[in-house]
């Protein structure tokens, strides 16, 4: 009984190491970035060289469009304010997890949520404080993956655009930056 015991013991604790295949930093047969890739940043979220890092995200390519592109970080007076704890995470880069919110000259102007170091929602603030634009990467186009949509605001906070972001008829993302 105990040896059969130990086998199902041995045997669920395997199961998720095989159960995380999914490669990161890769490649499609045209040398297009494809899949999920590490997204190293600076203090201010600026894009750098793992060397360089105090932070990572994770974003998503499909075959050299990077469909889920990096909001605004930090600028030369912004700051940012975040209760995420860090402190249990080893390496010298921080994964983004939780909500971070920057601030210029004292004014709120973006606000990041991350669950394990990939984006759930992305919100812009226009100068009085209300929403302009906000992404949801949590609602995205029906059987396609990493799809997401965004609503932008008027002046008063009333939705004038919903815009899911997903592929068309033909299979292409819309131009999105990097």
């Amino acid at each position: 009984m105990k040896a059969l015991l130990l086998i199902f013991m041995i045997f669920f604790s395997l199961i998720p190491v095989y159960c995380q295949t999914e490669k990161i930093n890769q490649f499609d047969n045209q040398n297009k970035k494809n899949g999920k890739w590490i997204v190293y940043l600076d203090q201010k979220w600026n894009k750098v060289d793992s060397s360089k890092a105090i932070y990572y995200r994770y974003t998503w390519y499909d075959h050299g469009i990077n469909i889920h592109p990096m909001g605004a970080g930090g600028g030369k007076n912004s700051t940012m304010q975040t209760t995420v704890d860090t402190s249990k995470q080893t390496g010298k880069a921080k994964m983004l997890d939780g909500e971070y919110k920057w601030y210029e000259n004292g004014k709120l102007k973006y606000t990041h949520i991350f669950k394990n170091g990939e984006y759930i929602s992305y919100t812009e603030y226009n100068n009085s404080g209300k929403i302009s634009t906000f992404f949801d990467y949590a609602k995205g186009c029906e059987a396609q993956p990493h799809s997401w949509t965004i609503f932008v605001y008027d002046k008063d906070g009333n939705v004038t655009l919903t815009s899911p972001m997903c592929k068309d008829k033909n299979g292409n993302w819309p131009k999105m930056r990097d």
